[in-house]
């Protein structure tokens, strides 16, 4: 496989991750499954960009750095909405 096809796979298996854990929650098996695949993938460019002399890989560092902020906000926001509501309860 190519390198920019490995790239385009990834973006792609990226966004359905994004979809199946926005929709069916971020611990459902269908993300995990997505989520493992979305990791091999990375492996094999790794693996590929390695071999090749040449890496990318700082730049889906950054970009993945950039997923998992956006992911910790999904997972926090239900909390933070509830927050309000909490702490008004007590007092």
């Amino acid at each position: 496989m190519r390198i920019v096809d490995l790239e385009e796979a990834i973006n792609e298996k990226r966004a359905e991750m994004i979809e199946i854990g926005m929709a069916k929650g971020l611990s459902s098996e269908e993300t995990v499954v997505c989520s493992q695949e979305l990791d091999r993938l990375l492996n094999d460019y790794r693996r590929l960009t390695a071999m090749q002399g040449r890496s990318k890989f700082p730049l889906f560092r950054e970009e993945l750095l950039t997923f998992i902020q956006n992911l910790q906000k999904l997972i926090v926001r239900p909390y933070k909405l509830l927050l309000p509501y909490k702490s008004n309860r007590f007092f």
